[in-house]
């Protein structure tokens, strides 16, 4: 992932990150295809109305 540092772009990992994520409950599809990548050091929230998939994601 890159960011930029006085001019000059750096590359860095991400602290956190997932890709394709997918969760299901027996048929019931509740995350399907999720990425997320979080950059060392920041601070993230993740936000959603009750039943989004939040704690799950998590």
């Amino acid at each position: 992932m890159p960011h930029t540092l006085g001019g000059a772009t750096i590359m860095t990992h991400p602290a956190i990150a997932a890709n394709g994520l997918r969760k299901s409950y027996g048929d019931k599809a509740v995350l399907d295809g999720i990425d997320l990548a979080v950059p060392a050091g920041t601070v993230f929230a993740l936000l959603g109305p009750n039943g989004a998939g939040k704690t799950t994601v998590v």
